[in-house]
């Protein structure tokens, strides 16, 4: 009875495991046909191969387990014709064989052994294509390299393993090409085109693949961050196509990938999604992805008393003629007195303004120099002529400092001792140049693009505070003591002083200069200009916010998980300071997002 009572229990079990499994590949259908929707595909490079084989079938289920979207797996062909999971030429680097994999057929191939990362034998074998297909079936897409080629061959193993709904075949073969060879297979089978934004014709190729095979996914790559097609894009695609990045090292994806996401995922992936409108990202690291976007999805839905942003707001905008401000919020770490971010919005301008923590013990008015140095700075933007370019602009503020060292007989002191200037970073809108101007490492979004501006010499010394601060912690100083007495920053504030020679240093070739106001000249080769072209809206902000968002909640949102889980920032967020007792936050903070009429 007992026996029979347990098969009737597994009857009832498998049928609806299986339709779970079934919805899992429906569901990822689903948001691949649908090119509006905004959930982040995860796609994992050859399986999880950190923790099983590349391209084995173990590395499959792993993926499974982990709940990524999409396996990649690379396929090669036996001499006997085959098909089997293998990304190199040769069976040298992942199995015990030698050679080309076309010079054995599937039994010999069967007799060897795969090796893992380190390249220790295992006991596992080389899958062909039908296993991974049906191990694969009802519970992961996935997507086939090297495959094309092949591509009637393995279209009849998805009609035998019926899986034609499981797999994505790519290429960078052209259109038209495809259209004519592969054409009978393109309403039964997802194809993935993939475009090198770096080629002349790229966008040419992107156009092509749209019109004439209308792809559910394309997939990109640019080697540097400097390429300013993934923001074009982003235009072209959206509400027709999914973009698709990989992660895997940094010449994919302009450097923002898998090792730039270790040191700050925000940069990484959260700038391909942010940013580039990526909606599948392919991982050598799914586990550590898949966290990111449930940590980013816990965060962004952050739920809160909004009304701060009214009754703790230091700047109420004026209407302008030339643009809508659409959001502004500023508030000091400590009080509106003491706030060295400041903005400031004219018919022609609009801008923030970051005063740099005072080095010095100097004070005017019971100022210190870096609220002066904000200070001084928007009252030359209040009179800047309405077409001034950014040279000009730039020369105009670093007069207006300059000129207060003169009336109160501190320039000859300033000049030798450049960690006690008058020192502030700004981010600037002209309307009439329809320009951003960005001096130092204050952040700013036009349409598709971010710039934080970090500077590198600021990462260093962030880190060394960190590393300084963890083994006090070691020692036996407690998280509470740090608030109070931060030893990372007394290590790291005798250089700070030193650091200001670094400002605007018109020594060429000095890799960790950068500019600044400050009273003296700036190199403007230093400085970024920004073509603002078509984009609907810009925001302007300080670095008070760990991370920049074209919203002004997603933005306090994050910076509020930051403040709640590591207000030292030294760890989540690493710093050169700290929330000290009694401030609100690590830093002022200035957000200010504009909407052109």
């Amino acid at each position: 009875m007992r026996v029979k009572y347990v098969l009737l229990l597994l009857l009832w079990i498998l049928p609806a495991h299986a339709q779970v499994a079934a919805d899992k590949v429906d569901q990822i259908r689903k948001e691949l046909f649908n090119p509006a929707s905004g959930k982040v595909l995860v796609a994992a490079h050859r399986g999880d191969w950190r923790n099983a084989c590349e391209n084995s079938l173990e590395a499959i289920e792993n993926a499974v387990q982990m709940g990524v979207d999409i396996v990649e797996v690379d396929l090669a062909r036996t001499k006997d014709g085959h098909l089997i999971l293998l990304h190199d030429n040769t069976l040298d680097r992942t199995t015990t064989g030698k050679g080309k994999p076309e010079e054995y057929t599937l039994a010999e191939i069967k007799k060897m052994r795969l090796r893992n990362g380190c390249h220790i034998k295992t006991v596992y074998k080389i899958p062909t294509l039908e296993e991974a297909l049906l191990t694969a079936k009802g519970k992961v897409m996935l997507n086939l390299d090297k495959a094309f080629d092949y591509f009637d061959q393995v279209y009849e193993l998805l009609e035998k393993t019926e899986t034609t709904n499981l797999v994505i075949m790519k290429s960078n073969a052209p259109a038209e090409d495809v259209k004519r060879d592969y054409g009978k297979y393109l309403d039964k089978v997802i194809f993935m085109p993939k475009v090198n934004l770096d080629d002349k014709d790229a966008i040419q190729k992107l156009n092509d693949y749209l019109r004439i095979l209308k792809p559910v996914a394309i997939e990109f790559k640019f080697a540097h961050d400097t390429n300013l097609l993934p923001y074009e894009v982003k235009k072209i695609m959206t509400g027709k196509s999914h973009i698709w990045y990989n992660t895997l090292w940094n010449t994919h994806a302009g450097g923002h990938d898998d090792d730039c996401s270790l040191a700050n995922r925000d940069k990484g992936y959260g700038y391909l999604i942010d940013n580039l409108g990526a909606t599948i990202l392919q991982t050598d690291r799914p586990a550590y992805l898949i966290d990111y976007l449930k940590h980013k999805s816990k965060v962004m839905d952050c739920n809160r008393d909004w009304t701060y942003l009214q009754s703790e707001n230091e700047f109420q905008a004026p209407s302008v003629p030339n643009f809508t401000v659409e959001e502004c919020f500023l508030k000091g770490k400590q009080s509106s007195r003491t706030n060295e971010d400041g903005m400031i919005v004219t018919p022609y301008f609009a801008a923030v303004i970051d005063g740099a923590t005072a080095k010095s013990t100097f004070t005017y008015d019971g100022k210190k120099t870096g609220r002066l140095a904000m200070e001084l700075a928007l009252e030359a933007i209040h009179d800047f002529p309405k077409d001034i370019d950014a040279a000009g602009a730039i020369s105009r503020i670093t007069e207006k400092i300059h000129d207060f060292y003169v009336e109160h007989n501190l320039l000859d002191e300033l000049k030798a001792e450049p960690g006690k200037r008058f020192t502030a970073n700004g981010v600037i809108y002209s309307y009439a140049r329809n320009e951003v101007w960005q001096v130092g490492d204050c952040q700013c979004i036009i349409g598709n693009l971010y710039s934080s501006n970090e500077k590198e010499i600021d990462a260093i010394m962030a880190n060394a505070r960190a590393v300084v601060n963890e083994v006090a912690l070691l020692d036996g100083v407690t998280l509470k003591d740090l608030e109070s007495h931060d030893p990372g920053r007394e290590f790291i504030y005798p250089f700070l002083q030193k650091q200001a020679l670094l400002q605007n240093c018109p020594v060429e070739g000095q890799h960790f200069a950068f500019p600044v106001f400050d009273g003296f000249p700036v190199q403007m080769k230093q400085v970024n200009i920004f073509s603002v072209g078509d984009a609907e809206e810009v925001v302007l902000s300080s670095d008070g916010y760990p991370h920049l968002y074209s919203t002004l909640r997603e933005s306090e949102c994050y910076l509020a998980d930051i403040l709640e889980k590591d207000p030292l920032c030294m760890r989540l967020y690493k710093s050169t300071k700290g929330v000290q007792k009694g401030n609100c936050s690590f830093d002022d903070r200035a957000y200010l997002r504009i909407k052109m009429k």
